[in-house]
């Protein structure tokens, strides 16, 4: 070829080039402004909206909607790879899903595969809708990796398949955006808004990842299992006097489950952003420091052969900036160390300066992934080798088909399945260890490729003892430490460390039974027993039709057959065996029918005039507290502090809830500096008044978790928090979980057995001089997690009931509802709540 031709191909392959680039529309066009500029930021649709232009735009950039959001907002995202890879992505895919599981594939196609492969980066921007910063710096890496051609974006483009979804939380950025702007150039501007900026769980919506409760989790988790990626970059912010970035390593401890080739590999990684920003001359970025990786809720990815990096960038007032002279900064960063050899000098602060710290962060990433495409590769697939070939024990758990909350035991292996872990079904008895399990028992056996998953979640935890010095007490862990699922959800499993074979088919789908219906048509009633939260949504769905129901507050036999006290019963009437046959479709609920009245005590079932108390603090617990009720189909009304303050609460409300807030902020509120005037000021010592007057009428007062104090100090009750000023050394339960011995026969616990496993975490214990001990800790109470000073709570109560006036208050003290994962102890508040109505309504029927 002559030097003029190449010249002239050179010269084609430019203008084709910066062709291409001119059609590809820059953010600032399509915004109006320029991405990271002060007091301005893309909402959900404006994102929405410019990637939907970028990919109609340039063949580097696909854009999908995976799913719809909790308000029904599309959910994104963008596949940003070389046109070249596009037009074979499912392969690529399919190559993912082959590494993932070695036992389908031969060493000689797994090297195959591992040398055709890429390398796939999935990046979660801004799941904290109030971090807007990633949302933003999303925009500009997807631009720049659709029109750049240097040899660097080119060799990351043939590499890499980028996940890039732009908003993890897109009902939050719109809910933040239009906030912000609201309040733009007032006394307002920046503040955090007084609501929740996800419908239900605000800030925990990172604490769902074995759960799925919510939509954007399920989404999340169904893009994840479709290619496995080995680097997840979780993009979020933090406060802004400490560093300007942290990255991996994360501190001890790890969970015990995850592999230590991916601990590496998440500290080769972290370190090398850290490199590539310190070499940009960014100061402030630090690793190991403050984030432990612990608990699954925040990290699926660990057990799934992916590495999850987070990235915390300091703040600023949403887009709003922020100055922080030198010596503002917290002490720990204003020299050089180990974990941050070169400081932030202070200054101002802008959302440009997270976008850009954000931008590198992700190059780095991407770099990373290119370079060493073969090691991500091949790690991912000695990870999943290892997996399923578990050289320690267990063997495998087993889930008895014969539970007492049986919904709650399908739950929960739906949860696991989505989780990827492989459940089997016993086909015929089979006998391990000394005992038969007969057929329909199932069985999650150890050696799959999400074992380690699964023994996360199956077995009890036991923190380790991590002290800040030798004799000082235990290092404050980032989150909870305790997460056995088993014990949270009320199922009983076996752990089996022996092997054994069984016949058994690996379950595709995890189907729950139908209810039944028994006995005669023509029956005084219909009886159902107490064990499972689905028969709470039978009784919501009687009511809600008007038919009347009664709890039976005695033991009885009727047809062969005897029922504990908190046995329901609904009264037979024309229409009723029809809707029942229609509501054992969906539910698992056995009615049985009773020809004669059984001429025990009762107590009469109404529809509950329920409030919940809803602070413009914005309580997660009362978001978690609404998705459990609609969840049970318990009617409630949102209660807000104009409406406590306004009073004749007695005239709405048989019932008032108290979400897990400390009485200070049931009070006070928003400081009048923090919001306008209408979010502002709590329930103010009016309201204080008021709740007092509708126990003192009839009314029930039930307080979760914390919100305890409020009742016992403001009411007065003859209740102590035995553990409230005991030193942290003496006493500390760090997110765990607990036994709890329940009192026989009391409307509260029915439907439980004689122990209960209770979550505990920044809790009150109860010494009781008024009122009655609902449920007690026992002098041995451990069962998940940590505890430093058991004999705290031997004796005292969990739960209490205390008559007052005409009225009474019921303290739970535990996370009752603990992020919608604590099954087994949801009907404490259910049973408090009907039981609460019943008091007012004078509804005793015998």
């Amino acid at each position: 070829m002559t030097k003029k031709r190449c010249t002239g191909v050179l010269t084609f392959l430019l203008l084709a080039a910066c062709l291409s680039s001119a059609q590809v529309p820059k953010p600032e066009d399509v915004l109006g402004f320029k991405v990271g500029t002060a007091c301005k930021m893309a909402d959900m649709n404006q994102i929405i909206d410019y990637f939907q232009k970028l990919e109609q735009a340039s063949d580097r950039v696909i854009v999908r909607e995976v799913g719809k959001t909790t308000e029904g907002n599309p959910f994104i995202v963008a596949i940003i790879t070389s046109s070249a890879n596009h037009r074979e992505l499912e392969k690529f895919r399919v190559i993912q899903q082959k590494l993932a599981d070695p036992r389908t594939i031969t060493e000689n196609q797994a090297e195959e595969y591992i040398a055709n492969g890429k390398t796939v980066v999935m990046i979660n921007c801004s799941i904290h809708a109030s971090e807007i910063g990633a949302s933003q710096m999303s925009i500009a890496l997807a631009y720049d990796l659709a029109v750049s051609n240097d040899a660097a974006t080119r060799h990351i483009l043939d590499n890499v398949i980028l996940l890039l979804v732009p908003m993890h939380n897109p009902d939050g950025i719109q809910m933040v955006a239009d906030y912000y702007k609201k309040t733009l150039g007032t006394p307002y501007e920046g503040r955090r808004m007084p609501w929740l900026y996800q419908k239900y769980v605000g800030h925990d919506n990172n604490r769902d990842w074995y759960m799925f409760t919510q939509k954007e989790t399920q989404l999340t988790i169904t893009l994840h299992n479709a290619w496995h990626p080995h680097i997840i970059l979780d993009m979020h912010q933090m406060g802004s006097r400490g560093a300007r970035i942290f990255v991996p390593p994360y501190v001890d401890p790890y969970e015990p489950n995850v592999d230590p080739i991916l601990r590496q590999e998440v500290a080769m990684m972290g370190t090398f952003i850290a490199t590539e920003l310190t070499a940009e001359g960014k100061g402030g970025v630090i690793h190991s420091a403050g984030f432990d990786a612990w608990t699954p809720a925040r990290a699926y990815h660990h057990y799934h052969g992916g590495i999850r990096i987070l990235t915390e960038l300091a703040s600023v007032n949403i887009a709003t900036p922020v100055t922080i002279p030198f010596e503002s900064l917290s002490s720990e960063v204003r020299k050089p160390s180990v974990r941050m050899p070169l400081p932030w000098m202070g200054g101002e602060w802008t959302l440009r300066d997270i976008v850009d710290y954000d931008y590198s962060a992700a190059r780095a990433v991407l770099t990373n992934a290119a370079g060493l495409r073969r090691n991500w590769l091949r790690n991912f697939y000695r990870i999943h080798q290892k997996a399923v070939l578990p050289k320690e024990k267990p063997f495998a758990f087993l889930i008895p088909e014969e539970q007492a909350d049986l919904p709650s035991a399908v739950w929960m292996m739906k949860v696991l399945q989505m989780g990827g872990v492989e459940i089997h079904r016993a086909s015929r008895t089979f006998s391990t260890e000394g005992k038969a399990y007969p057929t329909g028992t199932s069985i999650i056996y150890m050696a799959q490729p999400y074992g380690g998953y699964a023994k996360a979640l199956l077995e009890k935890q036991v923190y380790p003892e991590i002290r800040e010095t030798p004799s000082g007490p235990l290092k404050t862990p980032y989150d909870v430490v305790a997460h056995t699922l088993p014990l949270l959800m009320g199922v009983e499993t076996v752990t089996v460390d022996a092997s054994f074979s069984a016949d058994a088919d690996l379950m595709e789908s995890i189907k729950k039974p139908e209810g039944e219906i028994s006995g005669e048509n023509d029956a005084f009633g219909y009886v159902w027993g107490y064990s499972s939260n689905e028969d709470v949504i039978a009784l919501n769905r009687l009511l809600k039709k008007g038919y009347e129901a009664w709890w039976m507050t005695e033991a009885f036999t009727a047809g062969g057959r005897e029922y504990a006290p908190g046995t329901m019963m609904v009264a037979a009437r024309p229409g009723l065996r029809a809707d029942l046959q229609e509501m054992v479709k969906s539910l698992c609920v056995r009615f049985a029918a009773v020809a004669a009245d059984p001429q025990v005590k009762t107590m009469t079932l109404k529809p509950v005039r329920l409030g919940l108390y809803k602070s413009w603090t914005a309580s997660m617990d009362e978001g978690w507290t609404r998705w459990v009720l609609e969840q049970y189909e318990l009617p409630y009304e949102s209660v807000l502090d104009k409406d406590i303050r306004a009073g004749e609460l007695h005239d709405r409300f048989d019932v008032l809830i108290l979400p897990d807030m400390d009485e200070r902020s049931i009070i006070r509120g928003l400081p009048e500096n923090a919001a306008p005037a209408e979010y502002t000021g709590g329930i103010g010592e009016v309201g204080v008044a008021h709740i007092e007057k509708f126990v003192k009428a009839g009314g029930t007062l039930i307080t979760l978790n914390q919100a305890a104090q409020f009742a016992v100090n403001r009411l007065h009750l003859g209740v102590t928090d035995v553990v409230r000023r005991v030193p942290r050394d003496r006493f500390y339960v760090p997110g765990s979980i607990l036994k709890g011995l329940n009192r026989p026969g009391h409307p509260i616990t029915f439907g439980f057995g004689r122990d209960a496993a209770l979550f505990f975490r920044r809790s009150p214990v109860f010494s009781v001089s008024e009122g009655t001990g609902v449920v007690d800790y026992p002098s041995a109470c451990f069962l998940s997690g940590w505890i430093t000073g058991e004999e705290h709570l031997s004796g005292r109560s969990a739960i209490v009931d205390v008559p007052y006036e005409k009225g009474r208050v019921i303290l739970i003290g535990f996370p009752v509802l603990y992020r919608g994962q604590s099954h087994g102890t949801f009907r404490y508040l259910f049973n408090a709540v009907y039981y609460g109505a019943s008091g007012r309504l004078g509804l005793n029927r015998n």
